[in-house]
C-alpha cells in the first residue's frame, strides 16, 4: 500500500505503528504529481500541492477552448470552464431557466435540450453539516444531509495534552495514558487520564497510627483519620465522661447517658436523661413517712416530702412519753385527716407555682 500520490509505500514512512482512519493516508510530503482533469492531450496539467488525501486542488492554469457555437477561440482558466459541457461564449450562450429536481438551483445550461424531461442537478449541496465545522460535499439532494464523515484533530479534554484523530462528530475516546495531575502522594499513580474535577482515592496500603495513638494499623492511603476501640473519656461540662472512640477536636454537646444529680433528699438519683444545664424534673419515688413514736406511717411522694418534711405529727393513738411536750390534738382528730390536710396545701402551693410560671 502506497501514499496518496502513489509514489511512496507506506513501509517507508515513519510511524506507521499508529492506526490511521479511511481517508487519512499517511503522506510522504512530495509533490503530488497527479494529472488533473482539465488536461488535454496537446497540454497536461498536473498537480502541485504536496502529496495529500482527497480530490487535488483546483488548477491554477489556463488553457484554450473554442466555442461550440461559432467556433471562436479563447483562453480561460482552467477553474472557468466546465469541463463536463461543451464551452459557448458569451454571445451565443442562451441559459435554460428550468429549476432543477433539488428545488434550489436552475439548469442554465446552453440550448437545454431537457427542457421537456426532469432536470438532474449535478452540484454539490454545500449545506452546512450538524458538525458546524464543514459543508455537505455530495450530490446536491433533498431533506437531511447525512454525518460528517470528515476527519479532524481533537484536544482530548484531560491534563495529559494527549491528541487524537477522529472521524468529524465521533465522541472522543478515552486517553489510555496515566493521569498526569500533581497528586497528594508519592505513590505510583493507577488510574488512567480523565476530565473528572478530583482523582479516585488512592488504594496503596500503609501503616497509620488512630488519632489517639493507641494502636498502628494497615489502611489504604486516602485513610487519613484512623479510629481505634478506645473511649475518648474526656470529661463533658455535664460531669459524665465522652463515651465515643476516641477523637480529635471537642466532643459532642448533647450528652445521652443518665442524669447524676440525687433529688433534694438525697435519696434518689433522677432517672430522666442528662439535662444539663437545667434543673432536674420532679422525683417520682415515694417515701414512707412515720411519726416520732413510729406508730403512724404513711407512703408519699419523694416530692411532698422536700417540701412538708420526713415526719408526721402524731395522733391520738401515739404513746404519751413521747409527746409529754407536744400539744395534744383534739379527740375528733385523726391522722388520716392530717394527711389530707397536708396533701390539700402542697396541691394548692403546686397550682400556685404552675400560674407563676
Amino acid at each position: 500500500m502506497n501514499c496518496p500520490c502513489g509514489a511512496t509505500p507506506l513501509s517507508a514512512l515513519p510511524c506507521q505503528d499508529e492506526p490511521f482512519l479511511e481517508n487519512d493516508t499517511p503522506t510522504c510530503g512530495r509533490r503530488c504529481g497527479k494529472k488533473l482533469p482539465c488536461s488535454t492531450q496537446g497540454e497536461q496539467h498536473i498537480c502541485r500541492s504536496q502529496c495529500h488525501n482527497g480530490p487535488c486542488p483546483p488548477c491554477t492554469k489556463s488553457r484554450i477552448v473554442q466555442c461550440y457555437e461559432c467556433k471562436v477561440k479563447v483562453r480561460l482558466d482552467c477553474q472557468e470552464i466546465d469541463l463536463t459541457d461543451q464551452y459557448v461564449c458569451s454571445k451565443c450562450f442562451k441559459p435554460c431557466k428550468q429549476v432543477m429536481n433539488c428545488g434550489r438551483h436552475q439548469c442554465g445550461k446552453h440550448n437545454c435540450a431537457e427542457q421537456e424531461m426532469a432536470h438532474l442537478c449535478n452540484k454539490k449541496c454545500m449545506k452546512r453539516l450538524p458538525c458546524g465545522s464543514h459543508d455537505c460535499d455530495q450530490p446536491c439532494h433533498s431533506g437531511d444531509c447525512k454525518e460528517c464523515t470528515k476527519t479532524s484533530i481533537k484536544k482530548l479534554s484531560c491534563d495529559c495534552g494527549e491528541e487524537v484523530r477522529v472521524q468529524c462528530g465521533a465522541i472522543t475516546p478515552e486517553c489510555k495514558k496515566r493521569c498526569a495531575r500533581v497528586h497528594a502522594c508519592a505513590h505510583q499513580v493507577t488510574h488512567t487520564c480523565h476530565n473528572k474535577e478530583t482523582c479516585p482515592p488512592c488504594y496503596a496500603q500503609v501503616q497509620r497510627t488512630c488519632v489517639g495513638g493507641h494502636d498502628t494499623s494497615t489502611v489504604y492511603c486516602y485513610e487519613d483519620k484512623i479510629t481505634c476501640n478506645v473511649m475518648c473519656g474526656k470529661p463533658l461540662p455535664c460531669g459524665h465522661k465522652c463515651q465515643e472512640e476516641y477523637h480529635n477536636g471537642i466532643c459532642k454537646k448533647e450528652c445521652k447517658q443518665h442524669c447524676l444529680i440525687k433529688c433534694k433528699n438525697g435519696s434518689h438519683n433522677c432517672v430522666a436523661t442528662c439535662h444539663y444545664p437545667h434543673k432536674c424534673p420532679s422525683c417520682k419515688e415515694t417515701f414512707i413517712l412515720k411519726c416520732k413514736c413510729g406508730n403512724k406511717e404513711q407512703r408519699a411522694l419523694c416530692s411532698f416530702v422536700q417540701s412538708n418534711g420526713k415526719t408526721l405529727q402524731c395522733g391520738t393513738g401515739c404513746t404519751a412519753q413521747v409527746h409529754s411536750t407536744q400539744p395534744r390534738r383534739g379527740a375528733g382528730e385523726d391522722f388520716e385527716d392530717w394527711v389530707i390536710a397536708q396533701l390539700k396545701s402542697f396541691i394548692k402551693k403546686a397550682k400556685k407555682s404552675e400560674c407563676s410560671v
